[in-house]
């Protein structure tokens, strides 16, 4: 499809999206699905408020009706990442399972949020790119997270179905693996994402329930 049929596609989802909701939250999500692609293979400092209106065929003045600014936006990119995280897990909770089942579960639901266009802004972009207020906000939100996971690790160590020296640097490592898996996935792989993710927990499992 050449440049300009590119273009007319995304603005007839544009417009799609208010007729199909009539809501500000779908057109916002247009803007940061759109600024997340661009993010992630442009780069946050290489991508302007111009270029995700070009993108959206629409005018720069119509981007700030929904966001503040190009912060503003990577802010709420990476929010949405965690919250739909959090909706995921929610969902299917089950208190009552073992502690390593649940971690599998956590991770296998991460594996899906973290290859997902917002997921993989998530990684590849620093929060760094954001000023202190804003960063200081993400980052709180991510600790939730990690607080869950050292939570379940330790749930683990107390009914024997986690055995690790160091429950923090097991949970540091789980994390920094999934999260490096947007810098060498590729869909066009001969592996799907949901078997790499089960792999890759698997040998976090062994680790884990190793005596």
């Amino acid at each position: 499809m050449s440049g300009s049929g590119k273009k007319r596609a995304t603005a007839l989802n544009w417009r799609d999206a208010g007729l199909r909701h009539g809501l500000h939250d779908a057109k916002r999500r247009l803007i940061l699905s759109q600024a997340a692609r661009m993010f992630a293979d442009d780069g946050f400092h290489q991508t302007t408020i111009e270029k995700i209106a070009a993108a959206l065929n629409v005018t720069k003045p119509t981007i700030y009706y929904y966001i503040d600014s190009k912060e503003d936006i990577l802010y709420q990119i990476l929010q949405l990442a965690l919250d739909e995280l959090d909706a995921a897990l929610a969902a299917i909770d089950k208190p009552d399972a073992i502690a390593i089942d649940r971690l599998e579960v956590f991770f296998h639901i991460y594996c899906e949020i973290i290859l997902s266009d917002f997921g993989v802004c998530m990684a590849l972009v620093t929060d760094r790119s954001l000023n202190a207020n804003y960063r200081k906000k993400l980052r709180g939100l991510k600790k939730e997270f990690e607080l869950r996971v050292r939570s379940i690790v330790a749930d683990g160590l107390r009914d024997g179905s986690i055995n690790v020296g160091n429950p923090r640097l097991f949970s540091n490592a789980i994390f920094g693996a999934y999260n490096w898996m947007p810098q060498w996935f590729s869909k066009a792989g001969s592996m799907a994402a949901e078997e790499a993710g089960r792999e890759i927990f698997m040998l976090f499992r062994k680790a884990a329930m190793s005596t």
